[in-house]
């Protein structure tokens, strides 16, 4: 995965990608296919710079939109790069998977951070308690937490409206597709495999904020 270490490094990419993804085009087949590997090193890119460097930097970019766009116009936005609904569908599916992979790594990083950090904040409290560190000491591993927790729930969030995209893209093409469509399967489920990352990132993000009054003093 992509990883940019400053705002800068993010226009560069953003730009870098998307003339990749449209220079030297010579039919609808070529468009297709580039444009949808330019949409999946981004979305990579974008994610692995929201979670592991800036938290929350961005996060809303990931899909297009951000928070609070309407489905049915990203929907459309999104159609109209490809030649035909089977490079739609297909663009669609690399989509979610790559927000599966990301997510996957970014659930299983997670985990291990919980840990650790349970582990520390048990200590710097009892250490606290004891008179062994002074107040400052856990404020500013508080408030490294709640960054993590910020952009964490920010990431769940991009990804449920990513969900509510894809749901909508199924419910309007099984109308006019042949039951048992290969298309409309592989999309169902990559879709169902990112609800179980989502649940997951839930979990995690709940966990993750337990942690938080015990370093509150």
């Amino acid at each position: 995965m992509i990883r940019l270490t400053s705002r800068p490094s993010l226009t560069w990419l953003l730009s870098a990608v998307l003339m990749t993804g449209c220079a030297n085009i010579q039919d609808d087949q070529q468009r297709t296919q580039a444009e949808g590997a330019a949409a999946g090193a981004l979305i990579g890119a974008l994610i692995g710079y929201a979670i592991d460097k800036e938290q929350g930097a961005a996060v809303g970019a990931l899909i297009g939109g951000g928070a609070g766009f309407v489905v049915g116009n990203e929907i459309a936005k999104r159609k109209k790069a490809y030649a035909t609904t089977e490079d739609f569908l297909n663009a669609q599916i690399a989509r979610v998977a790559e927000f599966n992979r990301t997510t996957l790594a970014y659930n299983d990083k997670l985990r291990r951070e919980i840990a650790s950090l349970d582990r520390e904040s048990r200590r710097l409290q009892a250490q606290y308690k004891s008179g062994a560190i002074q107040k400052q000491a856990l404020a500013s591993k508080r408030n490294a937490l709640q960054e993590k927790i910020a952009g964490s729930k920010r990431l769940e969030q991009t990804l449920v409206q990513e969900q509510k995209v894809q749901l909508q893209i199924l419910a309007e093409e099984r109308k006019t597709r042949p039951a048992n469509d290969p298309y409309i399967r592989k999309l169902e489920r990559e879709v169902q495999t990112l609800q179980g990352n989502i649940e997951t990132l839930r979990s995690n993000n709940t966990q993750l904020a337990q942690i938080d009054p015990r370093l509150s003093v």
